[in-house]
């Protein structure tokens, strides 16, 4: 089979294509044919090195961390609701997913359900995820609360406006203009430009009873000191983009900064959901196999809406 493997830290190319044997699944272990894998920021800044003292890696090792495929093999003591044939998809804390095949830990394995293809399978795992854990980090969710969203354009933001709005919540989203329509057309109920506006004066200071930042890179953290001042005495801030927030909760104040853990039931009922219409998520690209390290750019240069996909399938 064939793997996209770092041998290096910050080499060129990031990545090489090579040959390896298929591996074999331990018995809690199920044999995965890879789909289609996507492409996410920290595919590139594992291999820039961005994340080395946290996340060491032995070399060479195959990156990739969320895909759809199907399965091919089952060790003897997985769940007796897989079976061979079946179509899953999950993120991989080990990684892997940059390969034609891969060995996953079995009972992480959501299944894809009828009717939905591959591709918008593999829009979910780790934004339908990140969306729904963070929207949920704070406690529960009462119809009329007022949602803050910073980068809700982007593949997680735009989930979460949608699921917020399915809880009865009233959201505003934050994006630049070009994506306006995109973020209104999501049922935000408000945006806001954030480069010609200030959130805090279309929102208004004390109003918003949870904010979500998104903001994945550049000013995060200057989002994160403005937006205390939005909150209402007892709202919160769950972050994806700010790590030390939680070191600086002003007091009245909540703030978060969750780990995203694999959820089979939650995954497989937001398949169900995109399956159904009553979300919508957006495939931007779908390159072959060949043009991974073209997707990767393309995900590093960001600017797009919707997912970057490789399909593994087609050379």
């Amino acid at each position: 089979m064939l793997a996209y493997r770092l041998h290096a830290y910050a080499s060129t190319p990031p990545l090489h294509l090579d040959t390896l044997p298929v591996p074999t699944p331990t018995p809690t272990q199920a044999l995965i044919h890879t789909s289609h894998a996507a492409l996410n920021p920290i595919d590139w800044k594992i291999a820039l090195g961005h994340v080395a003292e946290h996340m060491p890696l032995p070399f060479p090792y195959t990156l990739g961390v969320d895909f759809v495929g199907t399965i091919t093999s089952l060790g003897a003591n997985c769940p007796s609701r897989l079976k061979k044939g079946d179509r899953v998809m999950t993120l991989s804390r080990a990684l892997g997913a940059f390969a034609e095949s891969l060995t996953i830990e079995s009972d992480i394995l959501a299944k894809v359900p009828d009717g939905l293809s591959d591709a918008d399978a593999a829009t979910l795992p780790i934004p339908g995820l990140s969306a729904w854990q963070s929207l949920h980090a704070a406690g529960p969710l009462e119809p009329g609360m007022k949602v803050l969203i910073h980068g809700a354009s982007g593949v997680v933001g735009a989930l979460a406006v949608q699921l917020a709005k399915a809880k009865g919540l009233h959201v505003v989203g934050t994006a630049s203009g070009k994506n306006r329509e995109f973020v209104v057309g999501l049922g935000a109920d408000g945006f806001v430009d954030y480069t010609r506006e200030k959130f805090e004066d279309v929102v208004g200071m004390g109003s918003v009873d949870l904010v979500l930042d998104y903001v994945l890179v550049g000013g995060a953290a200057n989002t994160t000191e403005r937006s205390w001042g939005v909150l209402k005495e007892g709202g919160a801030i769950v972050s994806l983009a700010d790590p030390t927030i939680l070191g600086k909760i002003p007091e009245g104040k909540r703030g978060f900064f969750p780990e995203i853990v694999p959820d089979v039931e939650g995954l497989e009922k937001l398949g169900r959901m995109l399956r159904d219409g009553e979300i919508k998520a957006k495939v931007a690209k779908v390159y072959r196999r060949g043009e991974l390290l073209e997707g990767m750019e393309a995900n590093k240069a960001g600017g797009t809406t919707g997912r970057l996909l490789v399909d593994f399938r087609r050379a």
